[in-house]
């Protein structure tokens, strides 16, 4: 995906390269945002860059403009977002002069299309991608993220242990500009030629405790009481929400829920990572969790989470008091 729009961008700042088109559609906004900093590093790069709004400007209005001369150059690159707004005819003109420009292109050199509300059954989907890129805006997979922050760390000259990455990404569901901008939160405390690991996120309190928020699932889990109130400690020392971590010990259990099921119980750890679809190192503490923990075990973590998730939104209780009970009870199922 991603590497189509930079295969678009490239060839508009080719200025010997023919007339080129490139439609992104789709709901997820991180593309979005790419294709929006990719259309600035084209400005940044000396091109005239024109942009429009098909919510505050007509077809027809657009259509003129567009192919007018440019006050700055001879020639421009087009932006032309919210396609959406246009009507089934509109979309079908600007078909048609997307047709024509090939012919007669001395003015835009290459023309992006844009929208979060088309889908692939709309005549632009259809229609372009027979000639043109077109890219549908999709959520990027673990492995795409992990790639994607592994150049940063390159391009930083910072060494970054692949187990954080992995952690982080499990963590936030591959929540890309979330995981940039922790990213480069902690590059900015190591410095060139340093390396970000569990210890840096942690010191930092990135995710509300960094791998303290995975140690300390794996303690309720595991039932360790000890190191979980410590671990408990630290992430409310962090200022970690109290909602925020019922929440991750629920996502610890509802994984640990299916882990323990019939449909799962024997299978290697590589099995269960891509059933689960979590990295192989989390599949495998699983796997072992699962072995001290009854079905009806998660059943009733459940009813725990639940209690403590009401008490915290209700309850005089101090909420330290209420997570404390909570993996009090929690390391108590077997």
């Amino acid at each position: 995906m991603l590497k189509s729009l930079e295969k678009a961008l490239y060839a508009a700042d080719d200025s010997n390269a023919p007339f080129g088109c490139c439609l992104l559609y789709g709901e997820e906004r991180y593309p979005h945002g790419f294709l929006k900093r990719g259309l600035a590093w084209l400005v940044d790069r000396g091109h005239t860059l024109e942009v429009y709004d098909c919510s505050q400007v007509s077809l027809q209005d657009f259509l003129v403009t567009a192919t007018a001369p440019s006050l700055f150059a001879q020639r421009k690159i087009v932006h032309l977002s919210n396609l959406d707004s246009y009507q089934k005819a509109d979309l079908e003109k600007l078909l048609a002069w997307i047709e024509t420009l090939p012919e007669a292109n001395s003015i835009v050199t290459h023309l992006f299309l844009s929208s979060f509300k088309l889908n692939g059954r709309s005549i632009l989907v259809s229609r372009l991608k027979k000639k043109y890129i077109t890219v549908k805006s999709e959520k990027l997979k673990p492995a795409e993220v992990i790639q994607r922050l592994l150049k940063r760390a390159q391009a930083a000259s910072v060494g970054v242990d692949r187990r954080v990455l992995e952690a982080l990404v499990h963590l936030h569901e591959a929540n890309l500009p979330l995981l940039e901008q922790e990213f480069e939160k902690m590059a900015l405390y190591v410095g060139s030629g340093g390396k970000i690991d569990h210890a840096v996120v942690d010191l930092l309190g990135v995710d509300g405790g960094g791998g303290n928020i995975f140690a300390f699932g794996d303690a309720v889990c595991e039932g360790r009481v000890v190191p979980a109130l410590t671990i408990l400690d630290a992430l409310q020392r962090a200022r970690t929400e109290a909602l925020v971590i019922v929440a991750m010990v629920a996502r610890q259990y509802r994984l640990l829920s299916r882990a323990t099921s019939l449909e799962y119980r024997g299978v290697g750890a590589s099995s269960l990572a891509s059933a689960l679809k979590v990295p192989p190192f989390v599949a495998k503490k699983l796997a072992n969790q699962a072995k001290r923990l009854r079905p009806k075990a998660c059943a009733q973590a459940f009813a725990v989470l639940r209690d403590a998730d009401l008490a915290i939104k209700t309850s005089k209780l101090p909420k330290t008091i209420i997570l404390e009970r909570m993996v009090l009870k929690l390391a108590a199922l077997k």
